[in-house]
């Protein structure tokens, strides 16, 4: 069951004075950007919508409590999750990206973790005939649960921002090793963000 962000009535009214703190961490990653975009380390990096993602995760603190984002870039998805209280997790490929991460964190979310890694796990089953098609998903590397001493199953929301084509990839991830109640929130530059859920498949 999937349901597009624009048909859940989401209230931040409770949040304004955290959201104005958010915008503060926002700009922080947008600086990092600005001085580092062209380091190898930012070729993969692409930015959400963050305010329309804090609104859900807002509405998701009621469904879920432990959070992990794949791919978490700069961390700021993790780091606000986090403040919000959920138990939050970020998985990145890149060790430099997770070394800013670190950096917001203790400026904007102490609470917020995170390590270098692979969100696929090493279990993995490649199923080409369900069509698991890797565009720019960095698979070569060991996964990082075991440094978080924690599996997938283990997380009842998971944040990602799948390329192009990769859709199908990380939802067969999910089915693979998640909890079958667990919650995939995922944005997209061209379709926006999505919830969706695994237990009625």
């Amino acid at each position: 069951m999937s349901k597009n962000s624009s048909e859940i009535d989401t209230n931040f009214d409770s949040d304004e004075e955290l959201l104005a703190e958010f915008g503060d961490l926002w700009d922080a990653a947008e600086g990092l950007w600005d001085r580092y975009q062209d380091a190898p380390a930012f070729e993969r990096y692409v930015s959400a919508d963050f305010l329309e993602v804090a609104r859900l995760l807002v509405k998701l603190r009621e469904q879920a409590f432990v959070f992990l984002e794949w791919g978490s870039g700069l961390g700021v998805t993790t780091i606000m999750a986090s403040r919000l209280g959920f138990e939050a997790y970020g998985i990145e490929a890149d060790g430099t990206l997770v070394e800013h991460s670190e950096e917001l964190a203790d400026a904007y979310g102490p609470k917020a973790r995170f390590v270098q890694g692979s969100f696929i796990p090493d279990e993995f089953e490649w199923r080409p005939a369900d069509h698991d098609e890797v565009n720019r998903t960095v698979i070569d590397l060991p996964a990082g649960y075991a440094e978080l001493d924690m599996e997938l199953r283990d997380f009842d929301l998971i944040y990602a921002y799948p390329w192009p084509n990769e859709h199908t990839l990380y939802h067969s991830i999910i089915r693979q090793f998640a909890r079958s109640d667990a919650l995939l929130l995922s944005y997209d530059a061209r379709e926006g963000t999505e919830i969706v859920t695994f237990g009625n498949d």
